[in-house]
């Protein structure tokens, strides 16, 4: 059996008890990494170590940063018939992701080639970055009848003025190349914004101070959550 598994944002404690007994039942466990200027990361790997697999026959699939989307294609159809051959060997995988397996997860590609492949596969969701967001600011992301929008890459600060005409939280993903293009419109608007930034590891940083980052070198993995201070009639 293949499964795709979902370990949370970042805190290794912020998985579920499911995916922990598939991780641990499973004979092999593939991880996704990155690869810049010939440097690879992976993001998932200390997880899979502080749970004690590394062990476990571990196979980290790794995607060069860049727009260009053609090397990421071609690792995503080799993984998938790779997991093929080991299921059909009877061989029990796991294909982990950081934060939930349906927001913006490489997973989802391999998954598609595993369906093509007609392979059966279970997946086990996860905790997704921005509830840990509102969590660490104790904050709710929505009340009564509040609308939100998931929005990746915002680069005019007229984009988000438009979303904020039907709906009252906007929640802005991968602001790190875009994040200087509105940053001092961003900063004069009567919002309320909540900052965070490699959340549950050693390094997690929050703010809803916008000066704080205004020279602050922007990771990939952060987010803002901004509310447009609408009053409850």
């Amino acid at each position: 059996m293949v499964y795709g598994v979902a370990l949370g944002p970042g805190d290794p404690e912020l998985l579920t008890i499911k995916a922990l007994r598939i991780l641990q039942e499973s004979d092999v466990i593939f991880y996704p990494g990155s690869t810049f200027k010939g440097v690879q990361k992976s993001f998932v790997y200390p997880l899979l170590e502080y749970h004690n697999l590394k062990d476990k026959d571990l196979r980290g699939f790794y995607l060069e940063m860049s727009d260009n989307r053609s090397q990421s294609k071609r690792v995503y159809e080799t993984t998938a018939f790779e997991i093929q051959k080991l299921a059909a060997k009877g061989k029990k995988v796991a294909i982990v992701c950081e934060g939930d397996l349906s927001l913006y997860a490489s997973f989802t590609y391999i998954m598609e080639h595993l369906q093509e492949l007609n392979v059966p596969i279970s997946l086990i969701p996860g905790i997704n970055s921005f509830s840990l967001g509102a969590a660490k600011h104790q904050i709710p992301l929505s009340l009564l009848n509040d609308k939100i929008a998931i929005v990746p890459r915002v680069k005019t600060i007229e984009e988000i003025t438009t979303y904020f005409n039907s709906v009252d939280t906007l929640v802005l993903m991968k602001v790190k190349t875009s994040w200087k293009l509105f940053y001092d419109q961003l900063k004069a608007q009567s919002w309320q914004f909540y900052y965070c930034e490699r959340l549950g590891t050693p390094q997690e940083y929050i703010t809803t101070n916008l000066q704080e980052i205004s020279e602050r070198e922007i990771p990939y993995f952060s987010l803002l959550i901004i509310k447009n201070n609408k009053t409850d009639d």
